[in-house]
């Protein structure tokens, strides 16, 4: 061999191993570029985007509508927040109740027992009921009203049936 001050020769190069050990172990080290903390983490990671994913498809495109119907005869003569309701509708989006104030058009607007007014579009399909079949002229202002449909971000419902109360 050199002396520690001279650099090695080439053929001192070529004579020693490359690595100090076995080189099967070596080579096992780098074909395994993750440890398991990191395959682990890489997992949690998965599911975690997996169920955001899944929150966000449901919130997006999930059903809004109800296996049981609405009951509107639980809602007749309820006003506030009695039978699940929230101030201006129910739950989910569903609807409202309230009195008649006017009826513009297509559109009837709502007076809520906390006297916000709920503007509710209609349409062609929407059934409206005055203890028979009835058409939206035949709903008066001052009277009690079941509204069922979907709420939009503006606060108003779209109506997919409305009920007028019979008067007490």
């Amino acid at each position: 061999m050199s002396s520690p001050t001279t650099p090695p020769s080439a053929e001192e190069i070529v004579a020693t191993p490359a690595v100090d050990g076995d080189l099967n172990a070596e080579m096992r080290r780098a074909a395994k570029p993750f440890s398991r903390a990191t395959l682990v983490l890489a997992g949690l990671v998965v599911l975690a985007v997996a169920f955001g994913g899944g929150a966000w498809t449901h919130a997006a495109f999930g059903s809004t509508s109800s296996s049981t119907p609405t009951r509107p005869a639980a809602t007749q003569g309820t006003q506030g927040t009695q039978g699940g309701q929230q101030a201006g509708g129910f739950r989910g989006g569903r609807g409202t109740t309230g009195t008649v104030d006017r009826v513009e058009g297509t559109t009837v607007y709502v007076k809520t027992a906390q006297g916000t007014e709920v503007k509710v579009s209609t349409s062609d399909s929407t059934t409206v009921g005055v203890t028979q079949q009835a058409k939206l002229s035949d709903l008066k202002p001052g009277s009690t009203v079941v509204v069922q449909g979907q709420a939009g971000e503006d606060g108003s419902v779209t109506a997919q049936a409305i009920t007028q109360e019979a008067a007490r």
